[in-house]
Order: C-alpha cells, then sequence, then structure tokens
C-alpha cells in the first residue's frame, strides 16, 4: 500500500482537474440513463394506436393536421432529434472528461521524472558506478510513460463506479427483484478480476527489467561502437542484442498473455449474468410481475452496467502495472545518499586556495585500502604534483578534493576547514578541473564554455577562448562561437576539446584547479598548444596536477610521489631527479623512450610543426 500511497500523493496534486473530469463523468453517466430510458419509452409509445404518450401528437390528430401513420413518423423524428440533442452534450462532457484526466496524469509524470532526474543529480558518484545509464534511462523513461499511461486507468476509476451506481439505482426503480439478482454477480466478478490479475505486477516488473537490458545494452554499444568496428565485432553485438531483445519480447509476451485473459473472462460472466437476468425478467414479465418494456429497459441498464464492470477489469490491469511501475521509479527516490551534507554547513567566504590532507585514508570498497595515511599541505597559489604508477590513487586524491567522494580516515581541509562542514556547492564553486577525456555537451560552443559561468557575456567567453588559445580555431568554425557541437564535441580534434575545457575553466575563475592528466591523450603538437593554455590557467592558483608524463610537471612547487596509495617521495623536480628513487628510475625510463629524431607532426589546428618531445630535449 506504501507505493499506492506514493503514487495517490502525486495525483492529489491535480485534485482540481480530477473533480471536475468526475463531474463530467456524472454528466456522462446521466445522459447514458436518459438515452436508455428514451428508448424504452419509444419503444412502447410508438406501438401505441395512436400514440398519445405526447400531447402534442394527440393535438396533431385531434386536430387532423396528420393521420395516425403519419403521428408515428412525427415520433420518430422528434426521438431522433432528441437523441442527437442528447450526444452534444455527452461528446463535450466526454471530450473535457478526457483532456482533464489526461492533462492531470500526464503533468504527474512529468513531475515524476523532474523529481527522479533532481535526485539522481543529487547523488554521489559512487552510486553510478554500481548503476547502468541504460537501467536509469529505462526507469526514467519507460516507467514514468506507463504511469502517464494510467489516465486510463483514473478515468474508468471515475467513470466506471458512477455509471454503475446511476445504472444500478435506475435497475432498482424498475425492479428491486432483478437487482438483487443483478448484485449477485458483482463479487463474483470481483473476486475473478482479482485471480486473474495477481501476477500481473510481477510480470510488469519484468518485463520493465528487460525492456531495461534492452535499453543499457543500447546506450553500451552506441558509446562503444568505434571499438565495436575496429575489432570487427558487429556480428556478435547483433547476436548479443538479439538475445537480449528477444528475452524481453518474451517477457512481454508473458505479460501481455495474463493481461489478454483478463477482459474476455469478465465479458463470459458479463454475459452469463445478463442472460440469467433476461430469463428471470422474461418468468416475471408471463407472470405479471413486470412489463415487457420494464423488462426491456433493465436488460439495456444491465447490458451499460455490465460494460462498466469490464472496464473494471482494464482498471485492475493497469493498476497493477502502475504499481510495478510506481515500485521500481521509488527504488531509485529511495536511494539515500551515503554524504549527505552537514546540517550546520558553511558557505566559503575569502578563499586563498589552501588544501590540505591529514592522515587520510580512502577505500572504495570496505577492505580495500586505495590511499593509506596521505598527508600534504597545498598552500594558496602553489602547484602540487601528483605522479606515479597507474592504479596508484592520483585521481582518487583529486575527486576527494571535489568531495565526489569522503574520505574514510582521517581529515581533508579547504581554507583550514573540513570538507564534510562545507555546503557541496559553495566548495564546487571554487574549484574548476580540466580531466583528461574532455565533456563537451550538446548546444553551442558559447554554451560550453559558459557552462561554470551561466549567463556570462559574450565578451567573456571570447576572451576566456582567447587566454585558451581557442579564438582561432573557434572563429575559422562555419557559425563561429555559435557553431552547434554534435554529441561529446564530434568534429573537433582532442586538442580543441581540451581547449574548450580550460577556456571553461578560465570562465569559471576558480580559486583551486585540479588538471587531471590533461595533455596525456594528445600528440606532442597538440600538447605544446595546450601547455601554453595551461599555463596561462594556472597563473595565480592553486593547482593540483595529476600527471604520468614526468617532464610536464618540471615547474611544479612541490611532487609527490604516491605508490600504492602512500607518498613514498616528494621534493622539486630537481630533488627528486638527483636523488635517484623510484621518480628518478621512472623518469629515465620515460626520457630514454622518448628518445628520437626529430618529426614533422600535424598539430590540430592543420599546420605542420618542428616538434621535438620536451623529455628529447631535455
Amino acid at each position: 500500500m506504501e507505493t499506492q500511497r506514493r503514487l495517490l500523493r502525486y495525483v492529489l496534486v491535480y485534485k482540481g482537474r480530477l473533480i471536475l473530469a468526475a463531474l463530467c463523468g456524472l454528466g456522462i453517466a446521466g445522459c447514458n440513463i436518459f438515452m436508455a430510458t428514451l428508448v424504452n419509452w419509444f419503444s412502447a409509445t410508438a406501438q401505441s394506436s395512436p400514440p398519445t404518450d405526447i400531447y402534442i401528437v394527440r393535438l396533431g390528430v385531434a386536430a387532423g393536421w396528420f393521420t395516425v401513420d403519419g403521428a408515428r413518423f412525427a415520433l420518430i423524428w422528434m426521438v431522433a432529434g432528441l437523441l442527437v440533442a442528447v450526444q452534444v452534450p455527452r461528446a463535450a462532457l466526454g471530450f473535457l472528461n478526457a483532456y482533464l484526466v489526461a492533462s492531470a496524469t500526464n503533468r504527474m509524470g512529468t513531475d515524476v521524472r523532474g523529481e527522479m532526474y533532481a535526485h539522481v543529480q543529487s547523488l554521489p558518484l559512487r552510486y553510478f558506478h554500481k548503476s547502468r545509464i541504460g537501467e536509469l534511462m529505462s526507469r526514467m523513461n519507460s516507467d514514468v510513460a506507463m504511469i502517464q499511461q494510467s489516465s486510463q486507468v483514473v478515468m474508468q476509476a471515475i467513470d466506471g463506479p458512477l455509471m454503475i451506481t446511476v445504472g444500478l439505482a435506475r435497475m432498482f426503480m424498475l425492479s428491486w427483484k432483478l437487482s438483487v439478482l443483478t448484485i449477485v454477480f458483482v463479487p463474483l466478478m470481483g473476486i475473478a478480476i482479482d485471480r486473474i490479475s495477481r501476477k500481473i505486477r510481477g510480470l510488469t516488473t519484468t518485463q520493465q527489467e528487460k525492456l531495461a537490458d534492452v535499453s543499457a545494452t543500447i546506450e553500451e554499444t552506441v558509446r562503444g561502437v568505434r571499438i565495436i568496428k575496429s575489432f570487427g565485432m558487429e556480428a556478435h553485438e547483433v547476436a548479443r542484442f538479439d538475445e537480449v531483445n528477444r528475452q524481453s519480447l518474451t517477457a512481454a509476451l508473458r505479460a501481455a498473455k495474463r493481461s489478454s485473459v483478463v477482459l474476455p473472462a469478465i465479458e463470459l460472466m458479463g454475459g452469463i449474468a445478463v442472460a440469467l437476468i433476461v430469463l428471470a425478467g422474461g418468468w416475471m414479465v408471463v407472470h405479471g410481475q413486470i412489463t415487457f418494456r420494464v423488462l426491456t429497459e433493465f436488460a439495456y441498464l444491465g447490458f451499460m452496467v455490465a460494460a462498466s464492470a469490464k472496464q473494471f477489469g482494464r482498471l485492475n490491469v493497469m493498476y497493477q502495472q502502475t504499481v510495478a511501475s510506481g515500485e521500481r521509479i521509488f527504488h531509485v527516490l529511495d536511494t539515500k545518499s551515503d554524504m549527505p551534507e552537514a546540517q550546520d554547513a558553511i558557505t566559503l567566504s575569502n578563499v586563498q586556495g589552501k588544501v590540505e590532507f591529514e592522515d587520510v585514508r580512502f577505500e572504495y570498497v570496505d577492505g580495500e585500502t586505495v590511499l593509506e595515511g596521505l598527508s600534504f599541505t597545498m598552500e594558496p597559489g602553489e602547484v602540487v604534483a601528483i605522479v606515479g604508477p597507474s592504479g596508484a590513487g592520483k585521481s582518487t586524491i583529486a575527486d576527494l578534493v571535489l568531495r565526489f567522494y569522503d574520505v574514510t580516515s582521517g581529515t581533508l581541509l579547504v581554507e583550514d576547514v573540513d570538507v564534510r562542514q562545507i555546503r557541496l556547492a559553495s566548495l564546487r564553486q571554487q574549484i574548476a578541473m580540466v580531466p583528461q577525456e574532455t565533456i563537451l555537451f550538446s548546444g553551442t560552443i558559447a554554451d560550453n564554455i559558459s557552462y561554470g559561468k551561466p549567463g556570462a557575456s559574450i565578451d567573456e567567453v571570447i576572451a576566456a577562448a582567447k587566454s585558451a588559445n581557442a579564438h582561432d580555431f573557434i572563429t575559422q568554425s562555419p557559425e563561429g562561437y555559435d557553431t552547434r557541437l554534435g554529441e561529446g564535441g564530434v568534429g573537433l580534434s582532442g586538442g580543441q576539446r581540451q581547449r574548450i575545457s580550460i577556456a571553461r575553466a578560465l570562465l569559471k575563475d576558480p580559486k583551486i584547479l585540479i588538471l587531471d592528466e590533461a595533455t596525456s591523450s594528445l600528440d606532442a603538437a597538440s600538447e605544446a598548444i595546450v601547455q601554453e593554455a595551461l599555463d596561462y590557467l594556472m597563473q595565480g592558483r592553486s593547482t593540483l596536477v595529476i600527471a604520468h608524463r614526468l617532464s610536464s610537471v618540471r615547474n611544479a612547487n612541490k611532487i609527490l610521489v604516491v605508490d600504492r596509495g602512500r607518498v613514498i617521495e616528494s621534493g622539486t623536480f630537481e630533488q627528486l631527479v638527483t636523488a635517484g628513487g623510484f621518480f628518478s628510475e621512472l623518469y629515465k625510463v620515460q626520457l630514454n623512450a622518448a628518445q628520437s629524431p626529430d618529426s614533422v607532426i600535424p598539430n590540430d589546428d592543420g599546420r605542420n610543426d618542428n616538434i621535438r618531445s620536451e623529455e628529447h630535449q631535455q
């Protein structure tokens, strides 16, 4: 019941629309009853000779305006006109009923999707390491769409009871004995609906999970299309997708099979019920307890009530599907952050850029230590470089500064304040990161540069681009700063994407800068251009440099050599090279590997420059 209660909370936001829809449903039920009564009255009146139930017809026959047959024809015209006249308000009420319900449920679906998206954005990075992107997309699209389709459920929940209530009231007025017989079938139909629909929720959950597998597979293969094609694995991926797709089809067919049984079963029971009522009513007509006219109207109303009861079958199917989707949605919404913000968290002011690690220990998984006893201080304006072999924990240090994770033990301070006591928005406002893999978003180049400072003027954007050595290639683009980028910046070289990333960081104007192997994936020509932009970006900022190429940290104020989560050496570049330790040996290996003749390397702007690697120049 908890899921139903929470879904109802979203529905009640739009209770005004639903109340109006209910009133429209009541009007529709009234129109249906009126038509049933009108048809019954006409069938009885038209057979009288002359049809004297209508005063104006009787007057017309008496005055000689028309014959008895003409009177019957006039009566037909009158009834036909009344039937058409009743359809006008019924159609209008039907439109309002459908629109109001659809408006409420679609708004509700939009609210749910918005709340899900905001909640997902608030979750820590650790959550995304354990979750599939395709799974999240499926829950935000397919499951929310299932709830939006529940407009049929709400509409039937409004119309069905009203039609049954009004219909039964009229049926009791006609014959209470036949009405009691009719009511006997109601609990029987309810039991049948419940038994048949009982497994639908579980089958719907399985169906949605298999659909999520399809979404996850599509998302994964589209992202990895270059690898798939380079290894010639297209046929393998098609076969893998066919298997996932087939499993989704099997789950969908099982759910459809179960839900398809509901309506025929109810129709069969309804038909049997009406047949028995007609037999019982016929016996009452023969014995003079009711007239044939009453039986005719009663049978007509019985079919209408049975049709409304049949809708409860659809209602229960949709209800079970909606609850199943609601459970999957609330599973995401109920995921709690393992990094809650302290209620008394402060907002940083007068930030200078000091960062301090005090005996920090960190584990991604319990028992698997990544950092052990890490201590160092980055003073305002200093450049501190973190170097070491792959898997040593270098990028983890950067992630902790941004508070993507909390330390397992020890303390991480920014401006002498524990980061756990700083508002996340305030902390990250003071930090900009230039990662190895540049992330660009759909939109214009100007949009991507101003991402860290929404509302920045075009002059500010251009100034940042110039400082990042990006202005020239941007102005050569078809529409300059208004050029729209493809997904992930498709169409730009690695160096161009990285310079846009640097311009983005410049425009944000942070006090603390993190460079996470920002040039490691670039060729020598692109690296030279990007490094020049980085040098400008680093001026006057505290900079944490995560580096693989040791020569790129020559000018750092302090270099920390990290291995297996511990600082094993520290000092300046010259001190570490001459010390003959781990750093010195690693530098010699890189220097020897870089020894090669001068090469002509095309850079990412299309020019050919004689580039000698920095290691070789040394």
